[in-house]
């Protein structure tokens, strides 16, 4: 910094006025300051302002995989929006046991930064009862004790059935395609309450249901159809999956298997991914954009003091398209 300043002529609590983007600075000033910032390739020291201003203006975004594009999506919302208070959004993709182990140390990287967002954990026997280092903020999950932005699961799986029902002719075949979540302390069981709720409506109407397991991937859909489905079938089929990313695999192979939507199949999925557009995918819309701007928003209300736990619970509609 004192370099900058003495190179371009003005104090260090100028350059400090720039980088922050805080106080009065002529243009022309700024201008020359960040002429020469650029030239020396200049960055501000993270560790250093910490110990200045214990204020490091970054956060955390936990989540357990980045492949998935949901949240990549809610990341790529939420990072946009904090950026204009001047916040950056450090990811911290939890994939195997030592890194969900650690986020129960106080000590852990993730609490390093000024709060903490949680995507898709149940995270209800990570911190007991003992209180976090950081604010946390849970998205797609809900905990009583700490701000969350959530849909109901159970509820996504009963609109699927009953559209499936409704779209569905009297000789019809149902399957559930979806995806069996490991058992352990911090799966938040999505995919299980979609299931319940889609296979409790089902059963209220007298319909057999076909459970085929998946895999989550790209192909994951493509595989459970496969091995369900040798040629085309004679009876009409509706097919539940529990997500975009196994409702294109499906959706592929009922096309390669030359059977038409709406006329030989129907096919209800979940999220509204990009993807799910390029596939005309009907779909049940998460709403990501809502999410990401009520978490954005909890965080900002607490910075300026509140301290009453917030909950949201979000709704779904369904996005129809050719299947």
């Amino acid at each position: 910094m004192k370099d900058v300043a003495r190179l371009a002529d003005v104090g260090i609590a100028t350059v400090s006025r720039v980088i922050n983007n805080s106080g009065k600075v002529s243009e022309k000033t700024r201008e020359k300051v960040l002429s020469v910032i650029e030239e020396l390739a200049y960055t501000p020291n993270i560790h250093a302002r910490t110990l200045s201003s214990k204020n490091i203006e970054s956060l955390s975004f936990v989540v357990p995989d980045m492949g998935n594009e949901f949240y990549s999506i809610i990341y790529s919302l939420l990072e946009k929006r904090l950026s204009r208070s001047n916040y950056r959004l450090i990811v911290f993709p939890l994939i195997d046991q030592v890194a969900l182990q650690k986020i129960k140390q106080n000590t852990d990287m993730i609490y390093q930064t000024d709060g903490v967002f949680i995507c898709s954990f149940s995270i209800s026997k990570i911190f007991q009862n003992r209180t976090p280092p950081k604010k946390i903020i849970l998205i797609d999950s809900f905990d009583d004790r700490f701000d969350s932005v959530y849909v109901d699961n159970e509820k996504i799986g009963e609109t699927a059935a009953e559209y499936l029902l409704k779209n569905s002719p009297q000789k019809t075949n149902y399957y559930l395609i979806t995806f069996k979540e490991l058992d352990n302390e911090f799966t938040s069981f999505v995919f299980e309450k979609r299931d319940k709720g889609f296979l409790r409506v089902m059963k209220k109407h007298n319909k057999k249901v076909k459970v085929v397991y998946a895999d989550l991937m790209w192909d994951g859909g493509y595989k459970a159809m496969e091995s369900i489905i040798k040629r085309k079938p004679k009876n009409y089929v509706s097919i539940f999956s529990t997500c975009d990313m196994l409702g294109v695999g499906v959706k592929k192979y009922l096309e390669e298997m030359k059977m038409i939507p709406k006329k030989d199949y129907s096919l209800i999925s979940v999220d509204n991914l990009p993807i799910s557009r390029l596939f005309r995918l009907t779909t049940i819309r998460q709403p990501l954009s809502e999410m990401a701007e009520i978490a954005y928003r909890m965080f900002i209300s607490s910075l300026k003091g509140r301290e009453k736990v917030e909950h949201h619970k979000l709704t779904c509609k369904i996005v129809e398209r050719e299947t």
